[in-house]
């Protein structure tokens, strides 16, 4: 069955904190509304062995749960080494909800689904930045790219859970 997936999923920094804004067809947006939303952070990292670690990511995998035997996913990937996004991540360690923005074929916003963020996440978060802190420490800085570090993470096969 093949994985259903968003064309893309980006956190923004907002009024209300930081929003992911998830970009998919009006069609699939339309079973959103009132379906189950299950998350997990993520720490991606290359594997020990790797002769050239590009950079730490912290990935966001955020799976809808519109047909249970095969949910619609989004995934965000956020670079402690980048200003911006380390101050997004910075500020989703404190943030009591995550917000997830949709937006349709035409970019137009459909509707935003909050989910809980609870305590225990704000900790693993913030543990998982602190770990990928360190390894972005030891990465040489002429080998930090974090789009080659994401493209590698997406060439390995499943990267479901």
């Amino acid at each position: 069955m093949a994985k259903r997936t968003g064309y893309g999923c980006l956190a923004a920094e907002a009024n209300v904190g930081v929003v992911h804004v998830c970009h998919a067809s009006d069609q699939d947006i339309e079973g959103f509304a009132g379906k189950p939303v299950l998350y997990r952070w993520q720490l991606v990292k290359m594997p020990a062995d790797a002769s050239h670690p590009h950079a730490p990511l912290i990935r966001l995998e955020v799976a809808i749960l519109d047909r249970p035997s095969n949910p619609y996913r989004f995934e965000s990937f956020l670079n402690v080494g980048q200003e911006d996004q380390a101050r997004v991540l910075a500020e989703l360690t404190h943030q009591d909800r995550l917000y997830l923005a949709f937006y349709g074929d035409d970019l137009t916003h459909r509707f935003t689904h909050v989910v809980d963020h609870d305590e225990q996440q704000w900790q693993y978060l913030d543990e998982l930045v602190a770990e990928a802190v360190e390894n972005w420490d030891r990465i040489p800085p002429e080998q930090r790219d974090l789009n080659r570090g994401k493209a590698d993470f997406l060439s390995r096969s499943d990267n479901w859970g």
